[in-house]
């Protein structure tokens, strides 16, 4: 206890001798930084407590602290259209934690110094930067809180191979109702406290709050930290949303719409072993004078291919999707493009999307054409949300390899070596794992044939 006391002093924890607060921990989450020696632990606490985690690689002797960052302040969200009643959070807490080894299991506790502590949690850090160790992901998108999402989370937390679970966007589904948030933090905490949980914006991520139009993506930002470039900026909206006659304000989550809104949780990249990962925003402003093109011209020219061979994007919006629900949509248009010669320039090897409700997964295409060295598009928004499957297709182009609109679903990406890497979809309904699509990719840097 002299321990901790002395390190609530050093770091100027004000909380001392606030033992009657209720300092419970709920919702955790983990977040890799731009490599695997560093993870973010995020939880809530219903009052203002400490912000820390103690940790080590030891379950029965933690010696190792970090002081976080906390929310001394709740966020607030506008109820109703007058702006007379307002949601307000919890205190969410982001504690950093680094100079972690690679591929080493860690224990932790997170919570408050004198107050409470989590129970015991682990992660395990994924390989170092350029390690050929294999890496297991897991794959989801539009994932939602219904018995459909309980499904993938319960395939997630068992498949003891996956080590990072990459999320398409479309998270909550809370849609402005804000107490949803803090339900599908709880839902998936078995998944999220033990599995680096790492997310991208998505149409349901934008929430208006309120009357006051510029801002956006509240709960998104506040209740996650990616390994972000900087702090979010918000600008302009380019295209704006369609107004809801209920309401006579802008829907809520728009499926149409873009706004400027970067750094921050909107696009970053990281990696782990020897893997590349690029998240993007279809819903930031996207062409060639956009902070979003400049970060990613720059971050792709300096993607070292010698060691992180496969360079992996994940966003929202689909570029290559034949099926009829959010065809060809404005903001992923343009999207498509100002970027796909980036895309191609860079020999991008696969992209994940969500947004359409359902599976599809295309052969290396660029420019709507089969190219042996462009890119693999896969749509993956089959999580389990609660506006069910998207079914209904156009004719399949010769550019779609597999496509499915009647199960929900997730899927694992293996990465095998530096060339080659494994892709499979799960129907989650089965109750063992048995894939229905699998892909044998190889790295189009080395190989210049689809290898599957």
């Amino acid at each position: 206890m002299i321990i901790l006391l002395i390190m609530n002093i050093i770091f100027g924890n004000n909380n001392l001798f606030s033992n009657a607060l209720n300092c419970d921990v709920k919702q955790v989450h983990i977040a890799q930084g731009i490599s695997p020696t560093s993870m973010m632990i995020s939880w809530v606490t219903e009052e203002i407590c400490g912000s820390n985690v103690i940790y080590d690689t030891n379950n029965k002797n933690l010696t190792k602290y970090s002081y976080g960052e906390v929310s001394y302040y709740n966020y607030t969200y506008s109820i109703n259209k007058n702006n007379s009643e307002f949601y307000q959070s919890g205190y969410i807490h982001h504690s950093k934690i680094e100079n972690l080894l690679s591929s080493t299991k860690y224990y932790y506790k997170c919570g408050d110094f004198l107050n409470v502590y989590s129970e015991l949690f682990d992660f395990t850090t994924l390989p170092k930067i350029g390690d050929n160790a294999q890496i297991t992901f897991g794959i989801i998108g539009d994932l939602g809180q219904t018995k459909y999402s309980m499904s993938t989370l319960k395939h997630l937390f068992y498949d003891n191979k996956i080590q990072m679970v990459l999320n398409a966007g479309d998270l909550s589904y809370a849609d402005c109702n804000q107490i949803l948030w803090d339900s599908y933090g709880a839902l998936i905490e078995q998944v999220s406290k033990k599995k680096a949980w790492m997310v991208c914006a998505g149409n349901h991520e934008i929430e208006y709050n309120g009357i006051d139009y510029s801002k956006l993506y509240t709960s998104f930002e506040n209740r996650y930290k990616m390994p972000a470039v900087k702090e979010a900026e918000y600008g302009e909206i380019i295209i704006p949303s369609k107004i809801n006659p209920n309401t006579n304000l802008p829907f809520c989550t728009p499926s149409v719409f873009q706004s400027e809104y970067n750094y921050g949780n909107s696009f970053y990249s990281f990696e782990s072993g020897l893997t590349h990962i690029i998240y993007l925003n279809p819903y930031s402003n996207t062409n060639p004078t956009s902070s979003q093109y400049k970060w990613l011209i720059n971050d792709l020219s300096n993607v070292n291919r010698n060691i992180t061979p496969w360079i992996i994007v994940v966003m929202h919006c689909p570029w290559y999707s034949s099926n009829k629900n959010h065809y060809n949509e404005i903001q992923t248009l343009i999207m498509k493009h100002c970027m796909e010669d980036l895309f191609y320039k860079h020999k991008v090897n696969i992209v994940f999307n969500g947004h359409v409700h359902a599976y599809e997964r295309s052969y290396p295409v660029f420019k709507n054409k089969k190219n042996q060295y462009g890119t693999v598009y896969i749509t993956i928004g089959d999580g389990g949300n609660l506006e069910e499957l998207d079914s209904s297709y156009y004719t399949k182009p010769d550019w779609s390899a597999f496509r499915n609109g009647t199960q929900y679903g997730h899927g694992t990406l293996t990465i095998i070596n530096s060339t080659q890497l494994l892709w499979k979809w799960y129907k989650n309904s089965a109750g063992n794992l048995i894939f229905r699509d699998k892909l044998v990719l190889c790295n189009s840097i080395f190989e210049s044939t689809y290898c599957d």
